[in-house]
């Protein structure tokens, strides 16, 4: 995805699990809310799309390095400054995910894709990675 995960070896976390998610913002997710799965459009607000945000997976007020997911101006305002396991769990989170729409990211990348933001903030915070130093 950049410059850090190709420096970081095979047995890294977060390249092992960026494997697994893949680039959502080359691929056709970055058409849809991860959270609700509503249609969302960056390059203009058409008919029919709900204005698209950048979420980003671990909240900037928790001093995170900046890994964004595709959000829906509703659910990224719902979540604020909840950490994404707070809103996984929330009241709002329910309510959109029992909708079913089928273009929502499943619990199990979202998942990842935390794990993956983790992994990179403690790769940029550690000099004890391998290979970081």
């Amino acid at each position: 995805m950049d410059g850090i995960t190709t420096k970081l070896n095979s047995a890294d976390p977060a390249a092992l699990i960026s494997r697994k998610t893949g680039d959502w913002w080359q691929d056709d997710r970055r058409n849809w809310c991860s959270y609700c799965g509503v249609a969302i459009d960056f390059s203009a607000n058409k008919p029919g799309s709900v204005n698209a945000t950048r979420d980003h997976v671990i909240p900037k007020s928790h001093k995170a390095e900046g890994i964004k997911i595709p959000a829906c101006l509703p659910c990224n305002k719902a979540r604020a400054a909840m950490s994404l396991p707070e809103f996984l769990v929330s009241g709002y989170f329910d309510t959109v995910r029992r909708k079913k729409n089928s273009r929502a990211w499943s619990l199990r990348d979202l998942w990842l894709v935390l794990a993956y933001a983790a992994a990179r903030q403690a790769y940029k915070h550690s000099d004890e990675w391998p290979g970081n130093k």
